[in-house]
């Protein structure tokens, strides 16, 4: 259920992997090329007639992998903007009523914010000055902007933290052209 941003107090991304299970995860045309050139055309299949990251047999995204006891993006220097974006959605128009409690003012414009209940990361209550100021305004940077770096809106995890083979896929995704995240 998606709720207005300002009904959650902070959010902070836990590596839990419950966002990259069992979610169809829709790719741009530019993403579908860029990954399938990447790593090949078997990491993206068709749901309901959309292109999709590929999911595996235990439902997880075929680019997620288990490190200690959390669950990383193996492709965090490429992830599509759906992902990057998770769990908000930026509308640019409400999506339920009239809005209240959804609007977000962002220089030159008005957007309206929701967050995904089903995030495990997400607190609840009277939003924090730092969520307020810092974390929704760069998850409404990347939506308008189509990318660029992150440091709230991603797991706090330094490429030092990596196991080997994430570590080799994102230095493998830092030499593309393809929209890169930053590693907090």
């Amino acid at each position: 259920m998606l709720v207005p941003w300002s009904y959650v107090r902070s959010w902070e991304c836990l590596a839990c992997g419950h966002c990259c299970k069992d979610y169809a995860i829709p790719l741009e045309r530019g993403e579908r090329l860029g990954l399938a050139s990447l790593f090949g055309p078997g990491v993206v299949e068709r749901v309901l007639g959309k292109d999709c990251l590929k999911r595996g047999e235990d439902g997880r995204c075929v680019f997620q992998r288990r490190h200690e006891s959390r669950w990383l993006c193996a492709i965090q220097g490429a992830k599509p903007l759906a992902c990057r974006l998770f769990p908000f959605k930026v509308s640019f128009q409400p999506l339920f009523g009239r809005g209240e409690g959804a609007s977000f003012p962002y220089p030159g414009r008005r957007v309206f914010v929701y967050a995904d209940s089903d995030c495990r990361g997400i607190e609840w209550g009277r939003p924090e000055e730092e969520f307020a100021r810092k974390v929704v305004p760069e998850f409404v940077r990347l939506k308008l902007e189509g990318g660029g770096p992150q440091f709230y809106s991603t797991a706090r995890v330094r490429p030092h933290e990596l196991p080997i083979p994430v570590r080799s896929i994102f230095s493998a995704c830092a030499n593309t052209a393809l929209p890169l995240a930053v590693m907090a």
